[in-house]
């Protein structure tokens, strides 16, 4: 990320490179004898709340920008916390789901 002052006005420029080499560096699978760690790294870029429900938008480390949804059951006790790792767990497993399909079908080609 760069930041430039043009008069009153800061830019900021976020080089993508940086962003998808940090989220490969987050991203992967060790085993050690008996032991197997799996790893997965994504880039939040937006969380909405709109409560019962919040919108996590994040990017994952092919630089796809996805959208998953979550509600929070208990109204009532509505957590911003709880329900964003409800969103996380959601965006987690959609992109777990979408390497196993493409695993899968780049084997049978």
């Amino acid at each position: 990320m760069a930041k430039y002052k043009v008069g009153e006005q800061l830019i900021i420029v976020n080089d993508p490179s940086e962003e998808k080499g940090k989220l490969k560096e987050l991203t992967h699978l060790t085993v050690e004898d008996d032991y197997a760690q799996f790893s997965w790294g994504i880039k939040i870029l937006n969380v909405e709340y709109d409560k019962p429900n919040v919108t996590l938008t994040y990017r994952n480390f092919k630089g796809q920008k996805n959208k998953v949804f979550a509600i929070c059951s208990d109204i009532e006790n509505f957590d911003q916390e709880k329900v964003l790792e409800k969103a996380l767990l959601k965006a987690f497993q959609n992109e777990i789901i979408d390497i196993s399909v493409f695993k899968n079908t780049s084997i049978e080609r």
